[in-house]
């Protein structure tokens, strides 16, 4: 059973599993992820209660395992530097040549440009380039998910790729799903998790108890999923 706590500005998810132990148990992860085992026949509202009280304690054990979390070096837009598309890491290759282009090729993602030796023109024809790549392959993920959604009585409507600095993805009141274009760097089961998550929105608008359920019958390992996102694209 999942559910979600609001600790002041805070907001943090919950996996909660009962078994035949006679106190309860919180335990939070070095990804983040917070379990709380409960004695059989707590009821949900018990759990809340305890979560919040424990609420300061779970966001310390958060923010002291997250300074030990691999960080995304900021990109300088130079020859060998590594940028990551689906998952993959490339090195990127600049060569000097009248035209333009930049496309995959073996292990590199390869730049040839009059102003390859310019970080900031490179940086603008990799950021388009991501962009136009996202705008295909998102778009296709969401098109191979809402289908399941359409067997639940809804039609998603086509997504809307936008640029946001602290999510990957949102469900906004007009009833549409944001992505941000940036994903197109993570795994497609990390994008598929996103798309996914946004979606049940549409049968559940919050965090309840019923959304979890509906997430967890459609994609189980959706938590390590997660987890697998906040690490690669931390």
């Amino acid at each position: 059973m999942h559910g979600t706590i609001t600790y002041s500005t805070h907001k943090f998810d919950y996996l909660l599993r009962f078994s035949n132990r006679r106190t309860m148990a919180i335990t939070v992860y070095p990804n983040g992820a917070v379990e709380v085992i409960a004695p059989r026949g707590t009821a949900q509202r018990e759990v809340e209660m305890r979560l919040r009280r424990r609420a300061r304690w779970v966001l310390r054990q958060r923010l002291h395992f997250e300074q030990f979390r691999p960080r995304s070096p900021a990109r300088r837009y130079v020859g060998g530097e590594t940028h990551l598309y689906l998952g993959r890491q490339y090195r990127l290759k600049l060569t000097r040549s009248k035209g333009e282009t930049i496309k995959l090729k073996g292990p590199y993602l390869r730049v040839t440009s009059p102003s390859c030796a310019d970080a900031s023109h490179v940086k603008k024809l990799v950021t388009a380039w991501y962009r136009e790549k996202a705008n295909v392959r998102l778009r296709e993920r969401f098109d191979a998910i809402s289908p399941r959604f359409i067997l639940l009585g809804y039609t998603p409507s086509p997504p809307i790729l936008r640029s946001m600095p602290r999510r990957w993805g949102s469900y906004n009141s007009t009833g549409r799903v944001l992505l941000n274009p940036d994903l197109i760097r993570a795994p497609v089961p990390c994008i598929d998790y996103v798309i996914t998550h946004e979606l049940v929105h549409i049968v559940h608008p919050n965090h309840g108890p019923k959304f979890y359920e509906l997430l967890e019958a459609l994609m189980p390992d959706w938590l390590s999923r997660k987890a697998r996102l906040e690490q690669i694209l931390s």
